[in-house]
């Protein structure tokens, strides 16, 4: 509390009229008020300085207000004034007109308020072993504000409900209910961590689904419609290259009143038609906010097994049994440092069976393995298809580069359109125009991803195979409701009014193996090193019959033994002898990357921060020193420059590096991740017969193989852009 005049008194959140040392008489919110012991008595207010347009305008010169009303006031920044400067008016009484009691605030009624927006997922799966037939629909709930490491995971996704007899439609009116309540007057419950009552709003955000399931949700007729595109007015007999009115959910309920007021069956028919869109109650359509900017585009269905998938089938219908050879050779040989799966399966016979994560790692590579096969339309359709994936995986978003990822997406439809245009009944491909405008409404693709809840799927199965098949939507429901009674015990809540679980039963809970029960997880998933170890921390020590190898460090590292520095952190091109660190030290084959990654010796990593001019190297051996000090050998990467000093690229797009002949030792902390380094394969890189051995029914029959070898005295490499996960 402050005086003011002698008269008054201002205390904290009042409206106040205080002079601006630029604006002159401004109107603010009282923050904070305190005084300094070096001020003497003057007492100091920190106010939140509230702007009407004209002043904005002369502390923004080149702002936007978006045409405002004149009477809006705008929060602009945070100063410190002294309480004298306050005691130049009274209180502002018509300021407080324009800042009316928060609705919330009235609600909360003294409690702390808990904003928590929420994700739904809604899917349809299997409720078998094969996947084929008795299906279910299913609603999933997520946690918007968790990061995103931490959402991804199968412990954070929470059940809802399930049915094989019901659609996810007609299961959402209980949940749009119980939304609405959530947004509007929020929920009272208990804060075990604070120990007191609060107020929790729940807002939804998004929700994430399949293109034909969102399409139900929203009443739209689908992808086989005249109006095919549920974001935009598509028409099929219009170019797909173009986007067209946006959908919005205003204009859709007028629809939907006119094709209700049509007679006959007919004219009703002939205005679905006309819209794209189906007249059905919709409960998710009364929920707060615009329910079609609340379906962002869905990637896994959408990229994975739309274009990728259709690229793949179509181009690999045309390469004869000698090139299916070869490319199934170059796959042999190529490194995947830096991915994170495989491809699994043979890709040129098996690729139309493959899923999601078989595409996502093709796609990573699919311009290094297939370019020199394809047509050179074909080869412009892969790599304006590779851009868009690389947008479509980014980790970041900045939205001043939308416009320029936007033309990327029309690049590739366009491109689509002129070279491969039998790609474009599929309208899979005309979704991609509206890609960026998901991000901007909801940042990276990964903030909105399937991925995750398409594999909780697996635990809904698992429980319906296990059933006993009497009742089998509820047998589902009561197990994953003990399952989150089980958590919150074991994790620490509180229940019996103040009571806890014992830290043996916490521990027990923590392990990998109730975490692994409880998640529906195999235990050989379990143990994974990203999980366990620290950053840095040396993996698989080499061993020779059961013993571990102990080397020794006082002589110089030849043939790929380890080599004793001059000086550590420092490039060598000529190792000396150092008898001071006469010692035996271990040699390990992987270390711990600080993206929590296992990087095997051999693999291509970047360093952080940069040693020298090195950014990149290839790790060839890690050391643990006796004093627990863990050290990596690496080969640095030189990157490659045009005269003006610009980075130079290959056709690809992707920055050229060369491999220099410079080793140098780093600290295991400076290994950041894995990268995935490309060879720049010349004319003397080919292809052999090799020879093979395979035992069929005891016995030993030769077999011949093809084989791609690279010529390594070839020193030039690229950076793989395109591999981003």
């Amino acid at each position: 509390m402050v005086s003011i005049a002698g008269v008054l008194h201002v205390f904290v959140k009042d409206c106040v009229t205080f002079l601006h040392p630029q604006l002159g008489p401004t109107r603010g919110i009282i923050d904070k008020i305190y005084h300094r012991k070096d001020l003497g008595t003057e007492v100091l207010v920190k106010v939140d300085t509230l702007l009407d347009a004209n002043q904005f305008k002369f502390m923004v010169p080149n702002s936007c207000l978006f045409y405002l009303p004149d009477s809006t006031l705008i929060l602009y920044e945070q100063i410190t004034v002294v309480s004298s400067a306050v005691q130049e008016k009274p209180l502002d009484v018509e300021c407080a007109s324009y800042l009316a009691t928060h609705p919330l605030k009235a609600k909360a009624a003294g409690r702390k308020v808990v904003m928590l927006p929420l994700i739904l997922f809604a899917d349809d799966t299997s409720g078998n072993k094969s996947k084929k037939w008795h299906k279910f629909e299913s609603w999933y709930l997520l946690l918007a504000g968790l990061p995103r490491h931490m959402n991804a995971k199968v412990e954070n996704i929470h059940f809802l409900c399930s049915s094989d007899s019901m659609s996810a439609l007609d299961m959402a009116n209980p949940i749009a209910d119980e939304l609405i309540l959530l947004e509007g007057s929020g929920l009272e419950v208990y804060d075990a961590l604070h120990n007191e009552h609060v107020l929790v709003i729940a807002p939804i955000l998004l929700f994430i689904a399949d293109n034909p399931m969102a399409s139900l949700l929203l009443n739209h007729l689908g992808g086989s419609a005249i109006k095919y595109c549920r974001i935009c007015m598509a028409d099929r007999d219009e170019s797909p290259d173009i986007i067209s009115a946006i959908r919005t959910l205003q204009d859709s309920l007028q629809q939907m009143v006119v094709i209700s007021s049509q007679r006959t069956q007919q004219l009703k028919d002939q205005h679905r038609t006309l819209y794209g869109v189906r007249e059905d109650s919709n409960p998710l359509l009364h929920i707060p906010g615009d329910a079609y900017r609340c379906f962002p585009l869905e990637l896994l269905h959408t990229l994975l097994l739309g274009p990728v998938k259709y690229f793949l089938i179509e181009v690999m219908a045309t390469f004869s049994k000698a090139q299916k050879e070869e490319i199934l050779a170059r796959m042999k040989a190529f490194n995947f440092s830096g991915f994170h799966v495989k491809v699994h399966g043979n890709v040129c016979y098996h690729h139309k069976s493959f899923v999601g994560r078989d595409y996502k790692a093709w796609s990573q590579m699919a311009l290094f393995i297939i370019s020199p096969y394809l047509t050179e339309g074909q080869q412009k359709v892969l790599l304006a298809l590779s851009k868009v994936f690389r947008i479509a995986y980014c980790d970041f978003f900045d939205p001043a580069e939308a416009d320029t990822l936007h033309q990327i997406c029309v690049g590739f439809v366009h491109t689509v359109r002129d070279f491969m245009p039998s790609l474009l009944r599929k309208q899979k491909v005309h979704y991609f125009l509206h890609l960026v405008e998901s991000m901007q409404d909801y940042g990276p693709t990964s903030a909105f991803s399937a991925e995750r809840c398409e594999s909780f799927n697996s635990s809904v199965r698992l429980q319906n195979i296990y059933g006993n098949k009497q009742a089998p939507s509820r047998d589902i429901a009561n197990h994953f409701a003990i399952v989150e009674h089980l958590r919150y015990i074991c994790g620490g809540g509180l229940f019996n009014s103040n009571e806890r679980c014992s830290k043996g039963v916490k521990d027990l809970y923590d392990t990998h193996e109730v975490q692994g029960f409880f998640n529906s997880i195999p235990s050989k998933l379990l143990n994974a090193d990203r999980e366990i170890y620290k950053p840095g921390t040396a993996r698989m020590a080499t061993s020779y019959n059961g013993k571990l190898n102990l080397l020794k460090v006082h002589a110089t590292i030849i043939d790929g033994t380890i080599l004793e520095l001059q000086q550590l952190e420092t490039p060598y091109s000529v190792i000396t002898h150092l008898g001071s660190m006469d010692d035996n030290v271990q040699e390990y084959r992987a270390v711990v990357s600080n993206c929590s990654e296992l990087v095997h010796s051999g693999d291509y990593v970047e360093l952080y921060p940069p040693f020298c001019e090195f950014k990149y190297g290839q790790l060839l051996t890690t050391i643990q020193l006796k004093s627990g000090r863990t050290l990596c050998l690496v080969q640095g990467f030189l990157a490659l420059q045009l005269p003006n000093g610009q980075p130079l690229f290959n056709d690809f797009e992707c920055p050229l590096f060369t491999l220099s002949r410079t080793l140098f030792t780093v600290d295991s902390t400076r290994i950041q991740k894995a990268v995935s380094m490309v060879h720049e394969c010349g004319n003397h890189c080919k292809f052999e017969k090799s020879v093979i051995l395979n035992t069929v029914e005891r016995e030993q029959v030769a077999d011949t193989k093809l084989v791609f070898l690279h010529d390594w005295t070839q020193l030039l490499y690229c950076l793989n852009v395109y591999c981003v996960l």
